[in-house]
């Protein structure tokens, strides 16, 4: 079990682990050139090679990907576009992704026109989190990008850019990007939206590995489930509708070290501990923050009429997935606490994990940038 968590836990966010929500992109300046990185999850890289069958086989299109990797980001000065010296291949079958790695010449003068090309060829909630380094590797630039807006300027590092010219709008294309809420993404498209991204925070269902695993009577798990539902629906409808909201630099440090906090306290109160619903109440109201900040970055449109539109589906599609990872989840831990070895062993070993994953991902937040 505790191997299981350890899996799930290191998937979570893009620095780490692949998902077909987001990916990550970073740019690193050398003496010589500017080394891009670039992180995807198998399935969109499958879709951003153009690809439309519905069973990606990006280990057989190794040659290929080597090939068109640097078309993925299109890097340009001036209306003069950098020609990429070298690209290589990292497929990683366990982990479910691939990394590719274009090596680009120094560029001359500055600004830097970013353009992640691929992103035009993925679903319109997916995003990219483009990172640019310096030649010390320290983080000096941070962009979220979207297929609406695929682009952006880079000064050197180092300096700044006017206000007026630091976000260039996507290049015009032949036709422009559905609304996220035209047919393309239904109601039912956004309960998948919903489900896919419960089923992938595998941050939160470590979170309730920690709290379940410590439950001895049925009542505890349904209050524990129904807190935790009843909290996030709760700030999840505020944020989106933006009555009150938490940005992701700080939720996702939040919902962090609300998993430490749930190893510690497993460790240091033995047993089950009292009044778990309430502390349930509390930390889930900063997931619901999370999955507010998903949905904004990713699905809505500007208005306000969006913004009920994609907010029942979506919950629905969370809702979903959640009811899906309890109904394996919790009788896998019941027939667990039915061992007294598991009880004695296992929950504390749960525990650590816990705590250690959550400490890991709390500073992957907050200091490795």
């Amino acid at each position: 079990m505790g191997c299981f968590c350890l899996s799930l836990a290191f998937s979570s966010r893009p620095a780490f682990g692949y998902s077909p929500f987001a990916s990550l992109v970073e740019a690193r300046l050398r003496p010589d050139s500017l080394e891009l990185t670039i992180g995807l999850d198998l399935e969109s890289a499958w879709l951003a090679m153009g690809e439309t069958s519905s069973v990606p086989n990006v280990q057989g299109s190794i040659p290929r990907l080597k090939k068109d990797a640097a078309e993925f980001c299109q890097l340009s000065v001036a209306g003069q576009v950098l020609v990429a010296r070298e690209t290589d291949v990292d497929f990683r079958l366990a982990e479910g992704g691939v990394n590719l790695r274009v090596l680009f010449p120094r560029p001359s003068a500055w600004p830097l026109h970013f353009d992640v090309s691929y992103l035009k060829r993925l679903p319109d909630y997916h995003k990219t989190r483009l990172v640019m380094r310096d030649e010390a590797n320290k983080a000096v630039r941070v962009e979220m990008l979207t297929a609406k807006k695929s682009s952006v300027d880079l000064a050197l590092p180092g300096t700044s850019l006017p206000d007026a010219t630091s976000v260039v709008p996507p290049l015009p294309s032949a036709s422009p990007a559905p609304h996220p809420l035209q047919p393309a993404v239904s109601f039912w498209g956004l309960v998948k939206v919903g489900l896919k991204h419960m089923l992938t925070s595998y941050e939160q269902i470590l979170f309730f590995c920690g709290l379940l695993v410590v439950c001895r009577r049925f009542s505890s798990a349904l209050a524990i489930v129904a807190a935790f539902t009843a909290a996030y629906s709760l700030t999840l409808a505020l944020a989106t509708l933006k009555v009150v909201a938490i940005s992701s630099e700080v939720a996702e440090p939040l919902m962090a070290a609300t998993i430490v906090f749930v190893g510690v306290e497993n460790i240091v109160r033995r047993g089950e501990p009292r009044g778990r619903w309430f502390l349930t109440l509390v930390f889930g109201g900063i997931y619901g923050f999370g999955f507010a900040n998903f949905l904004r970055e990713t699905v809505l449109g500007a208005g306000g009429t969006s913004v009920i539109r994609a907010l029942v589906p979506f919950n629905l599609g969370v809702e979903l997935g959640q009811l899906a990872v309890l109904a394996v989840l919790v009788p896998v831990l019941w027939k667990l606490r039915s061992r007294p070895a598991f009880v004695r062993y296992g929950v504390p070993a749960l525990s650590i994990a816990a705590l250690l994953l959550g400490g890991y991902w709390l500073l992957d937040c907050t200091v490795f940038v």
